[in-house]
C-alpha cells in the first residue's frame, strides 16, 4: 500500500514541476530583457556624454558630436537619425553668458520576450538620454 502512495507522490511532483517550469522560464527571460534595457540605457547615456564632451571642445562641429556619440554607443547600431546635437541654452558664468552644447539620443528598445512586447505600446520602449555641457571658450566681453 505504501508503494502505491509513494509512486503517486512522484507523479504529483512531476506534474507540479511541469506546470511551474514555463512560468519560471518566462520570469528568467523577462529579467534578461530588463537587464538588456538597462544596459542599452547606460550605453546611450555614456554615448551622449562622450558626444557632448567632444562638442565642448569643438562647439561648431555638430557632425563630429553626432559621430562621436555613435562611435561610443557600443552594440546598439545607432544611426545619425537617432542623435541630435547642437547649441544649448547659455549659462551665466562670471557675468557672461557661456554657450553650451547639447546632445540627445533616442533609441527604440525591442524586448525579446513576446509577452513583454505585447504589454508595451507599439511593442517597443523608447530610451532617451540627453547631455549638456558648457563650452571650453568664454565669449569675449
Amino acid at each position: 500500500m505504501k508503494k502505491h502512495i509513494s509512486s503517486m507522490r512522484r507523479g504529483q511532483t512531476l506534474v507540479e514541476f511541469a506546470l511551474l517550469i514555463p512560468v519560471f522560464i518566462l520570469l528568467v527571460v523577462v529579467v534578461f530583457d530588463l537587464g538588456r534595457a538597462i544596459y542599452y540605457y547606460s550605453a546611450i547615456y555614456n554615448a551622449a556624454r562622450e558626444g557632448v564632451r567632444f562638442g565642448a571642445v569643438h562647439p561648431d562641429d555638430t557632425t563630429g558630436m553626432r559621430n562621436t556619440t555613435i562611435n561610443y554607443a557600443f552594440g546598439l547600431g545607432l544611426a545619425l537619425a537617432n542623435v541630435t546635437a547642437g547649441p544649448g541654452t547659455p549659462e551665466p558664468v562670471g557675468g557672461f553668458d557661456n554657450p553650451t552644447v547639447k546632445v540627445r539620443v533616442v533609441y527604440s528598445f525591442t524586448p525579446v520576450t513576446p509577452l513583454v512586447e505585447r504589454l508595451l505600446p507599439g511593442g517597443q520602449l523608447t530610451l532617451t538620454s540627453e547631455a549638456v555641457m558648457r563650452t571650453e571658450v568664454l565669449p569675449s566681453p
